[in-house]
């Protein structure tokens, strides 16, 4: 009797397993369609899709609206949006130590749909970020706070084409509360997806069509980083910084069109810090993925992403580079044949 059991038990387990992994697909799916319906009701309100705010350093500023003023990225300017206003307000009109405390307290804070129940809870997790978030100190200043913990976000903004590493906003992002440099935003032929650092993009420039242009994506983190482990992959800052690889990932970068399709996150993915350089000369830093950069997920068969027009599909693994580089794109005149697409 007992091994007939154990024998039941073994046939009806996987049928199991399979079911709560659909439930979890499913939830992570409606996490997509909310978080997207976020962006496009921003949208029809300011007119623009939300900025990735200033590099990723800086923290959202209450007192500051949607554009190029505002440091904190896509996900504080949506607040609004998911039913948070009042964190989306935490700290406005506030200064010196209780500034911090609140922005700190706000950073901790958890938003429903903002993990995929297939690779962890919502947490908080430990902070891991090298360096501690900035915020004006209420005089036109700038002052730094300590964080810890912080809440994360498995979903990324799509850039399309990178380039480079993102010190290129770096480079160009406000250094103080003052006077915003004449670069600022940055132009560029690159980024060519729905966000960019201080620069917002309207549905209207989409010209490929908002059905076949990517918004989010879930973003490749490996298992070793669920719980908030230090790594170099990304998810290291809270998710209502601005401009970083947790918070945007790209469909396309620096020539590595062949490695840079979505991942499974317990792939093996191949890693060379973007300001690296290899001493071996037989290997070819192209034919290296970028792991903070990727898209990905924990899912088996492909990773989920939302279009713009807020549908949200599953696109395989093993998709073509180029097609998965053009649904990055939002005006490369091409048209997306959807192979490889669920």
């Amino acid at each position: 009797m007992i091994a007939i059991i154990g024998i039941l038990v073994a046939l009806l387990l996987p049928a199991v397993q399979a079911a709560r992994e659909a439930a979890r697909r499913t939830q992570c799916t409606n996490n997509l369609k909310q978080l997207t319906l976020g962006i496009v009701n921003l949208e029809s309100t300011t007119g623009r899709l939300p900025s990735s705010g200033w590099y990723g350093s800086w923290t959202g500023d209450p007192d500051r609206g949607t554009g190029k003023d505002q440091p904190g990225g896509w996900l504080f300017s949506i607040l609004p949006y998911l039913e948070q206003p009042d964190l989306r307000d935490l700290g406005a009109g506030l200064s010196g130590t209780a500034r911090a405390q609140a922005l700190g307290s706000r950073d901790a804070t958890v938003v429903s749909a903002t993990n995929c129940p297939s690779r962890r809870k919502g947490g908080p997790f430990p902070a891991t970020a090298w360096e501690n978030p900035k915020t004006g100190d209420g005089a036109g200043g700038v002052t730094t706070y300590a964080s810890d913990p912080v809440a994360k976000c498995d979903y990324a903004m799509n850039v399309g084409d990178m380039t480079g590493y993102d010190g290129f906003c770096q480079s160009h992002s406000p250094s103080n509360y003052g006077t915003l440099p004449a670069s600022w935003p940055p132009k560029s032929q690159e980024y060519n997806g729905v966000t960019f650092c201080g620069t917002a993009v309207k549905l209207r420039q989409i010209t490929d069509g908002l059905s076949n242009t990517i918004a989010l994506g879930e973003r490749w983190v490996s298992p070793e980083v669920y719980q908030g482990e230090k790594h170099w992959d990304a998810d290291d800052w809270s998710m209502y910084t601005g401009f970083q690889d947790d918070m945007v990932r790209s469909t396309y970068y620096n020539g590595r069109k062949n490695t840079h399709t979505p991942r499974q996150d317990t792939d093996d993915v191949t890693d060379l810090a973007p300001n690296a350089s290899s001493t071996n000369s037989s290997i070819n830093p192209l034919t290296l993925a970028i792991p903070r950069e990727l898209f990905g997920s924990p899912h088996a068969g492909g990773c989920l992403f939302s279009m713009c027009d807020g549908s949200v599909d599953m696109v395989e693994f093993d998709i073509d580079p180029q097609v998965f580089r053009q649904m990055g794109h939002r005006s490369d005149g091409g048209e997306i044949l959807k192979v490889n697409i669920w």
